[in-house]
This record gives structure tokens, C-alpha cells and sequence, in this order.
């Protein structure tokens, strides 16, 4: 369920803004990280959403919405979970944000203020 603390409209991805320095370069990324704002649980400091969820909210396509967190994953902005339940089976996964959660990796940060740099 949706935490409605969470204002998804006060992030934006123009110049200076936390995502542009985040280095979120393709309308598929933004989507996918605003979607798990919106889910964002302040007491678990975690996203539990399926890709399914983001899916049909973004509406995207699923392997966009994999392609998308994979992407997010690699540029240490999002860090994913795998969740399993007792028996062993898989669940459905839960997303870490890089700007709420945890300090991101050093040498992805220089990487990303680089190509802002080479970008403008």
C-alpha cells in the first residue's frame, strides 16, 4: 500500500535536482524510482513492490521495468533484495533507495558528476 506521506511530485529531474546528480539518464529509470518513492516504507527503510506493481504503474512494459532496475542497480542508486519465503521460493523483492537509505558508492558518485560534466 502506498505510503501517502510521500509527496512523488517534489522530485524532478531538472538540472542541479537530486536526479540528475543521481545520473538517471532515461525516462524508464525516473519512472521506476519515482514509483518506488511512492512506496517507500520509512519504517522498514525499504520498497517491497513486485515488477508487475511498477509495471502497471508506470505503465511499462515488465523486461522495461527489469531493464530499467537493472540499470539503477549497477549505478548503485537502488540496491535490490531477494526475498524468499520459508520454503524457499522466491518473493517478491525489496528496493533500497540510494538517497534515503544509504551513502552510495564513492567512485559511482565521481563517475556520475563526470558525465554531468562531459553532458553539459
Amino acid at each position: 500500500m502506498k505510503d501517502n506521506n510521500i509527496n512523488c511530485t517534489a522530485y524532478s529531474n531538472g538540472v542541479n535536482s537530486p536526479l540528475e546528480y543521481l545520473n538517471i539518464t532515461t525516462p524508464a529509470e525516473f519512472k521506476v524510482v519515482m514509483d518506488l518513492l511512492c512506496y517507500y516504507n520509512s519504517e522498514k527503510k525499504n520498497v517491497t513492490i513486485s515488477r508487475t506493481g511498477i509495471a502497471r504503474d508506470t505503465a511499462m512494459s515488465v523486461s522495461n521495468v527489469e531493464r530499467a532496475l537493472k540499470t539503477l542497480a549497477d549505478k548503485d542508486i537502488i540496491r535490490i533484495h531477494n526475498n524468499y519465503a520459508d520454503n524457499g521460493c522466491q518473493i517478491t523483492n525489496s528496493y533500497e533507495v540510494a538517497f534515503i537509505n544509504y551513502d552510495m558508492d564513492e567512485d559511482k558518485l565521481r563517475e556520475a558528476e563526470l558525465a554531468l560534466q562531459f553532458k553539459s
